[in-house]
């Protein structure tokens, strides 16, 4: 690690994906990992593999973030649950996706922050991770999940203007389309859209989004690294897809 000598991290949606590959990461690095998210078996297997605390929550549950986290001394929050629901045009998008969404993405995430950044201002040293999406930077077709991550990308341009002087850094990692099980989730009930979505081109690895993150947190205490964009290299911005390239 770098001068900023962080010791503990609390990772959400540490399950699977990004969260997943994240938490090790950060194990490797020396880190100590408190790793929260819904399923408890896939937690469990995670501890297998690393040293880390676990917690097992549904961070819609907004008391039970205040119980869970609000006393967690943390140098690094990597804020990453989320939920791909929602991607229908809202003349189409179904009530509880957009409740599901917006709770996840938005409301909980705000609660997060609220629970863990006052302990951060308070030992004047911290670093939030704040994953966002390009779909909160361009339009998707997609106001229901598009919007939330737009919030989230408000969210933490804001942050960072509340931090100042705190001591306490706050970056955006906003990913293109990854090989994770976001898409099964977000097209369960369409798998030939989710075949549209992830064909075409090479998606980006969940390594790939680990490895930005990692740079952000090992940067110098000096350096905040507010936002890094990441896609396929055959994505463009707006999600258009082309072919693969030979």
């Amino acid at each position: 690690m770098t001068d900023t000598n962080y010791k503990k991290a609390l990772v959400t949606g540490a399950t699977s994906g990004i969260g997943l590959e994240t938490a090790i990461r950060l194990a490797e690095s020396g880190i100590h990992v408190t790793a929260a998210g819904r399923r408890k078996e896939k937690l469990i297997e995670l501890q297998n593999k690393i040293s880390c605390d676990i917690i097992e929550i549904d961070v819609r549950e907004q008391e039970k973030i205040y119980s869970e986290f609000g006393e967690l001394e943390v140098d690094i929050l990597i804020n990453n649950a989320g939920v791909g629901k929602g991607f229908s045009p809202i003349f189409l998008a179904e009530p509880d996706d957009i409740n599901t969404t917006t709770e996840t993405n938005v409301t909980s995430f705000l609660h997060l922050l609220r629970a863990v950044v006052p302990g951060m201002v308070n030992r004047k040293k911290g670093h939030i991770i704040n994953i966002g999406s390009i779909a909160g930077l361009y339009p998707v077709s997609s106001s229901v999940y598009g919007g939330s991550k737009g919030a989230v990308h408000m969210i933490n341009q804001n942050l960072r203007v509340e931090l100042s002087g705190t001591g306490v850094r706050a970056t955006e990692i906003c990913p293109g389309r990854v090989n994770t099980e976001f898409f099964d989730v977000a097209f369960s009930d369409n798998p030939d859209k989710r075949k549209q979505m992830t064909s075409g081109l090479k998606l980006l690895e969940q390594e790939d989004v680990a490895d930005a993150i990692m740079f952000a947190i090992n940067a110098p205490w000096r350096m905040n690294v507010s936002m890094i964009e990441l896609t396929p290299t055959e994505q463009v911005p707006g999600g258009s897809i082309i072919k693969e390239a030979k």
